[in-house]
Order: structure tokens, then C-alpha cells, then sequence
């Protein structure tokens, strides 16, 4: 059989759907407030490193009770426990590639000749020349569902 073919453009999947427009207002609001979230987050971190002490962030710094101290040494804290568990996958990384090589299996499986497919005994011979011929097969019953049942009977 020959390799599958890459899908042609006017059947890409993309799901466009008209929504109504109270339901595009409530995604709009929705995806504002989160938007917003993000960015006082990053900005109370962000002030903490860069040492700006504004209203917005110093009212999260109250409610937190925290300091600009405290949250650069959580960040540093952060970073670190990341860095070490990024050491630790890379080093684990190079022990198995120079202990079991690159492993790279990956490659194009063989084109099906017919008698494979005959040999399998899924299809009969006139199934297997439409599944050749034929660009669309319909099948009465699924021959891998029943594969079973046949060898029951």
C-alpha cells in the first residue's frame, strides 16, 4: 500500500462556529479578567526584582505580607530547584544516550505487497483488489473487529 498522503487544504480542520452574542460577551469578560490576573501577577514579581514600589504592588505586598526581599528570595528559590531538576534530566539524558546510544528506530515502514495482506487473512481477494483500486471502501463488517469470531467459527 502506498504512504498516506498529506491532507488537502479545503480539509483542514478548523472549527468556526457563530456564537451567540452573549456568549461572545461572557468569553470577552472572562478572557479580560484572566488577561488582568496574568499581568498583576507578573507584575508583582516583576516590581519585587526591579524594586519599584508603586500602590498596585505595594497593596499585594501589604495583603501578602510580604517584602521585596522575600519574594526575590522565593524566585531565587524557584530558579534554582529548576535549574537542578533541569541538570538532573540532562545528565540523566547523556548517561542513557552514551550508555544505550541514540537509539534512532525511526524510519519508514516497507510499502504492502498483496500477498501480505492475503497472508493476514482479514480480507478476501476481491476486498483486497477494491481496497486497492477504489479511492473509498465501505465494509459490511469491520474485519479487524471480528477477526475473532471468525476464528471461533
Amino acid at each position: 500500500m502506498e504512504q498516506s498522503r498529506p491532507r488537502l487544504n479545503e480539509e483542514q480542520i478548523m472549527i468556526q462556529a457563530k456564537q451567540p452574542l452573549a456568549r461572545l460577551v461572557v468569553s470577552i469578560i472572562v478572557s479580560s479578567v484572566f488577561w488582568l490576573y496574568c499581568a498583576i501577577v507578573l507584575w508583582f514579581f516583576l516590581s519585587a526584582v526591579i524594586g519599584v514600589n508603586d500602590r498596585y504592588s505595594g497593596v499585594l505586598k501589604i495583603a501578602f505580607k510580604t517584602t521585596n526581599g522575600e519574594i526575590r528570595t522565593f524566585l531565587i528559590i524557584g530558579l534554582a530547584i529548576f535549574c537542578f531538576f533541569f541538570l538532573a534530566l540532562f545528565l540523566w539524558r547523556s548517561y542513557n544516550k552514551k550508555r544505550f546510544g541514540s537509539l534512532n528506530r525511526r524510519k519508514e515502514p516497507a510499502y504492502t505487497s498483496i500477498k501480505d495482506l492475503e497472508r493476514l487473512e482479514l480480507l478476501s481477494k476481491d476486498q483486497i483488489q477494491e481496497l486497492q483500486r477504489a479511492q473509498y471502501i465501505e465494509f459490511d463488517v469491520n474485519p479487524l473487529k471480528h477477526t475473532e469470531e471468525r476464528k471461533h467459527a
